[in-house]
């Protein structure tokens, strides 16, 4: 009776630790994916110069200093000489770098939008027959009252802000932590077998089965995130400011593609390498053993 009380204790356990291995090296893919993307300030970047996505907000800046300020109207041509694409994506991102050293924790203060320097560039390409003083002075009459610079915390929730640097700053680590936590899984199982060879075997199970796991998000996210309700809100609130549909559904497709394809790849490989793993296992008969 206590021998067949332990088979089967050793039988649960084996089952739960495979599970446990599965689920915490899908964790390590996903969250090196993710570092490597997503979390990564030039990946965006590499997008939005892909998609023309400078184009599009430079437009943006002329109908809502067109629409939003009162005496702003006759700055567009001016504004249209000062901004260049080139120029407005080196701002970009710069604020895009400023955010991710916020977002890892490496900055206490909020990133700002530096709004004097659209103001200068201005000032800069009017008439020379003015005064620099007369300048300024026309163009904070043309930007008033939008301020010098802007805090990102002045339109977005602090809260949001950050929930968004604490979650970027466990991602940051998660991975390292999850491999600590594969490690110990890994002992647990070949205390549990006692038999190096069966180890080999269950990691190669598990290498296998994450990377089925792996390839199959890659097929279905972009179903599931093309239904997300908070896409389409997110969608639906830019497609108001003037940039069209396909623009921003476009984005985020490219969006995912980036992230996904490092799945599929990495689903590949983990699929391949744990057949292989299983093939050479010096063993006669490659059967998972539950109780020796």
């Amino acid at each position: 009776m206590y021998t067949t009380k332990m088979q089967c204790f050793r039988m649960l356990a084996l089952a739960v630790l495979l599970v446990l291995f599965t689920i915490n090296l899908l964790g390590i893919y996903l969250g090196f994916i993710l570092n490597r993307t997503i979390l990564q300030p030039t990946f965006l970047v590499k997008i939005l110069k892909s998609q023309g996505a400078y184009a599009q907000v430079r437009q943006l800046m002329f109908r809502m200093v067109n629409k939003s300020l009162p005496n702003g109207q006759d700055s567009i041509p001016y504004l249209d000489k000062a901004i260049s694409e080139d120029w407005l994506e080196e701002n970009i991102n710069n604020l895009l770098d400023n955010f991710y050293v916020f977002a890892k924790g490496r900055r206490s203060d909020t990133p700002t939008i530096p709004f004097h320097d659209l103001k200068k560039q201005v000032v800069d390409i009017l008439d020379d027959s003015r005064s620099y003083q007369e300048r300024t002075r026309l163009v904070q009459f043309w930007f008033d009252p939008l301020p010098d610079e802007v805090n990102l915390e002045d339109f977005m929730s602090v809260d949001l802000l950050w929930g968004v640097r604490n979650a970027i700053t466990f991602m940051t680590w998660f991975p390292w932590i999850i491999c600590a936590t594969c490690l110990v899984i890994i002992l647990l199982m070949y205390l549990t077998l006692a038999d190096w060879k069966q180890l080999l075997l269950w990691i190669s199970a598990g290498l296998i089965t994450t990377g089925l796991l792996l390839v199959s998000i890659d097929l279905m996210a972009l179903w599931i995130v093309q239904r997300m309700s908070i896409v389409m809100n997110i969608t639906d609130r830019i497609s108001a400011y003037g940039i069209p549909r396909t623009s921003m559904n476009n984005f985020f497709t490219t969006l995912l593609s980036g992230i996904t394809s490092p799945m599929n790849i990495s689903g590949i490989i983990s699929i391949l390498v744990g057949g292989i793993l299983g093939y050479l296992v010096p063993i006669d008969e490659r059967v998972l053993t539950l109780i020796k």
